[in-house]
């Protein structure tokens, strides 16, 4: 569901953001490339356009749902798949809650804080529901730098406002335990670790941006040369824009660093859950 408060990105804003779709592009590629069905939403907690983290596998010839309560939101991922020549695998339900499945693989991302208290355990459980095979989570990652420096700079501003990270859900022990529940969890990963510490901004704002503002200057949402709407947006073609490759080459990157390492630059950690098997559920053949 979509809070009344929230505000639900038209556009995705600055090379953070495209490195992170870069990296989650890359991993789902991976963890879905057996999928023929796939779901994601009705939540996304993306700071870009939502509904949109199942592209890849659609390009693979995968039959992907995207679930959302925004029309608006629902219309930018129709655009985006019409883009890239791939408006016969998708289709879209407005609703707020999940659709029934089963589907191959059903994707969450970043919900948890979207959500009454507590009832992020419940929404896990309906996801796990619709997936026949696996169930994919992403939740933020409390334990990075950028989450050491978020809580330093938060001691000097006028409202301090929970955080992401503090929700019990990015726990990593606390999240293994819900998501064994319903599965297996067979593969473990940090993703989205570039050198730059996540300070948690709101969508369409960049990291200076919002720092300003939290700490009473001008701030607000603001343009970059890395700004894309539907109709530009940089993953609907094969070949990535070149300013965006050469932006992102002269940044080191971690998500392929060891644990150790990727760990501390990362913004999220994922989890695969295997469902097949699972007692109570019946697979797909």
């Amino acid at each position: 569901m979509v809070a009344a408060n929230e505000t639900v990105a038209v556009k995705d804003v600055g090379l953070g953001t495209a490195y992170e779709r870069w990296a989650i592009y890359d991993l789902v590629a991976r963890w879905g490339a057996a999928a023929a069905s796939a779901l994601e939403g009705p939540i996304d907690g993306m700071a870009g356009m939502p509904g949109l983290h199942l592209l890849p596998l659609a390009r693979r010839g995968c039959r992907v749902t995207v679930a959302h309560p925004d029309a608006g939101a629902l219309s930018r991922v129709e655009a985006v798949y019409a883009r890239a020549g791939l408006s016969d695998r998708l289709a879209t339900t407005q609703r707020e809650r999940v659709p029934e499945g089963p589907f191959d693989l059903v994707l969450g991302f970043n919900f948890h804080d979207r959500l009454p208290a507590g009832a992020w355990r419940s929404h896990i459980s309906a996801l796990a529901q619709a997936a026949a095979r696996d169930l994919v989570i992403f939740a933020t990652h409390p334990r990075s730098y950028g989450t050491y420096l978020r809580r330093v700079v938060r001691t000097f501003e006028r409202a301090r406002t929970p955080e992401l990270f503090d929700h019990e859900a990015c726990e990593p022990e606390v999240m293994r335990k819900a998501l064994g529940e319903h599965g297996t969890i067979v593969e473990e990963r940090f993703v989205d670790c570039p050198w730059w510490p996540d300070l948690f901004v709101s969508a369409g704002e960049t990291l200076t941006s919002a720092s300003r503002a939290r700490l009473g200057a001008n701030g607000g949402a603001v343009s970059t040369p890395y700004d894309w709407g539907p109709d530009r947006f940089p993953f609907a073609t094969t070949s990535r824009p070149a300013e965006l490759r050469r932006a992102l080459r002269r940044h080191p990157t971690f998500d392929a660093a060891a644990p150790t390492v990727a760990g501390f630059f990362a913004h999220h950690r994922a989890f695969r859950v295997s469902r097949d098997g699972f007692a109570g559920h019946s697979s797909i053949p």
